[in-house]
């Protein structure tokens, strides 16, 4: 079953045409990369809001998965060294069937359906960082959480909400953390990749935005590893409520224009 791509926001499609879509996507990608590598989440569903408010959320997903793909697969190569291979390969038996379940569902439902469930996953990710809910999973739980972040990553983009809690669980921390989530997360957005494609969502829009933001998620990337060390927990709970409260707003409005 192939689906065409309708671009609708609240934007014009031709901010995604060059050279117009140089000159917002790539400091856009930049700052993912750099929230992604300092804060081990929250990169990759900025970029899924934001995209989502100007050309829609299939759009979104269809730019997003290549260049989040390339993006940490250059995060996971920078920081090999750390990563831990058995819970790595443990996660996988989750996210990759979670992932084409998602991304099978995505190319079929309607486009005010993932609208919601991105303001739906915003809010709880605002609500977990206000406190307001503390959950991890427990040892048994992993794989189906895994599972389940696959699926929401495919749909909202905001898979790393679920599966960040589950590494915690699973004892990782630091550079291991981010590593082993950036290699969890490249086996996400391929799947994706191959998912979407057969659905038909490889539109010139996206083979035209998606080198773009992989570039600039790749120099954030960079940047973001020189800067992990000196950001402050201070000033990275001030930029995280920022980030929130700029993607609840902006999934927000494009929820409710439609």
């Amino acid at each position: 079953m192939h689906a065409s791509i309708e671009i609708t926001g609240a934007a014009l499609p031709g901010l995604l045409s060059l050279p117009h879509s140089a000159l917002w996507l790539t400091p856009l990608a930049v700052l993912a990369g750099v929230l992604t590598t300092v804060a081990g989440v929250g990169g990759g569903m900025l970029m899924v809001v934001v995209l989502s408010a100007v050309g829609g959320p299939k759009l979104a997903l269809a730019i997003t998965a290549p260049a989040l793909l390339l993006g940490n697969l250059h995060r996971a190569a920078l920081l090999r060294h750390s990563l831990d291979r058995r819970i790595a390969g443990l996660f996988l038996l989750g996210v990759v069937p979670g992932a084409v379940a998602g991304g099978l569902l995505a190319v079929r439902i309607d486009a005010s359906a993932l609208r919601w469930a991105l303001v739906v996953m915003v809010a709880y990710a605002g609500a977990r960082e206000l406190g307001w809910v503390r959950w991890r999973p427990r040892a048994r739980a992993l794989v189906p959480v895994a599972g389940l972040g696959g699926f929401m990553t495919a749909t909202t983009g905001a898979g790393g909400l679920l599966v960040a809690p589950a590494l915690l669980a699973s004892g990782l921390r630091g550079p291991t953390f981010v590593a082993t989530g950036a290699l969890l997360a490249a086996s996400m957005h391929i799947t994706r990749v191959v998912v979407y494609g057969a659905g038909g969502w490889l539109s010139r829009q996206v083979l035209i935005a998606a080198p773009i933001v992989a570039l600039g998620v790749i120099v954030g990337n960079t940047l973001g590893r020189r800067l992990h060390d000196r950001v402050t927990p201070t000033l990275m709970t001030r930029l995280t409520y920022a980030v929130l409260t700029t993607m609840l707003a902006l999934s927000l409005l494009g929820a409710l224009a439609r």
